[in-house]
C-alpha cells in the first residue's frame, strides 16, 4: 500500500507561506492583558457582599455573631451597589473604605492594589456626593484636600478598566470637588 501524499498537492512554496501564517499569531494572544485583569477583578470585588464589621462582631456573643452573619442587614447588597447608593448610612462607606485601603496596602500584585484603590476613592466619592456635610468635618472620611481629590479621580478616569458606574461616580465627584473647591476659596 502506498503512502498518501499529506500536502494535497501543495507546493514547498505555498507549504512554507501556510507555516508562516502561523507564525504571525501572538502567542500571548489567548493571555488576558493587565487591563482585562483589572476590570474582571474589579468586576469581582464589586459584586462582593461587605462582611460584618470586625470591631462589632468582637462585642457580640458567638451565637449572636452567627446570627448576624448570616442574616446581616446588608444581606444582598454588593459593594457596587452599596457604593452607588446615595441613602446608605455613611458608617457602612467608612467600613467599605477602611477595608479597602487596608487591601490596598497589603497586596501582593499591581492589579490588586490598583483595584483595591479605585474602590477605596469610590467611597470617598460616595461620601462626598452623599454625604459632603461630614466629609471634612464630624467623621473625616478623608484628609485629601478637593484639589487632591480632583486629581486622584481625574488619575481613575483615565483607566479603561473601571466599569460605566464607578465612571459616572468618578465624574460626578470629581465636579463637585471642583465646585467645593471654588467655594472654600471664596
Amino acid at each position: 500500500m502506498e503512502d498518501e501524499p499529506t500536502t494535497f498537492g501543495l507546493s514547498h512554496e505555498k507549504l512554507e507561506r501556510l507555516w508562516r501564517i502561523g507564525d504571525d499569531a501572538p502567542v500571548d494572544q489567548d493571555r488576558p492583558t493587565e487591563e482585562q485583569k483589572k476590570a474582571e477583578l474589579l468586576r469581582d470585588q464589586l459584586a462582593e457582599s461587605l462582611p460584618l464589621d470586625p470591631t462589632a462582631a468582637c462585642m457580640l456573643p458567638e451565637t449572636l455573631r452567627h446570627v448576624l452573619e448570616k442574616f446581616k442587614p446588608l444581606r444582598g447588597c454588593s459593594i457596587g451597589d452599596l457604593l452607588l447608593d446615595p441613602e446608605i448610612d455613611l458608617s457602612v462607606i467608612l467600613q467599605i473604605k477602611d477595608r479597602y485601603k487596608e487591601r490596598a496596602k497589603s497586596c501582593s500584585s499591581e492589579v490588586e492594589r490598583e483595584v483595591a484603590t479605585a474602590i477605596y476613592y469610590a467611597a470617598i466619592a460616595n461620601a462626598l456626593l452623599f454625604h459632603e456635610e461630614s466629609l471634612f468635618r464630624d467623621v473625616k472620611i478623608t484628609t485629601f484636600s478637593y484639589n487632591e481629590l480632583k486629581e486622584s479621580f481625574s488619575i481613575l478616569l483615565n483607566s479603561s478598566w473601571l466599569t460605566p458606574d464607578l465612571v459616572s461616580l468618578f465624574k460626578r465627584a470629581q465636579a463637585t470637588c471642583g465646585e467645593g473647591n471654588e467655594a472654600s476659596s471664596e
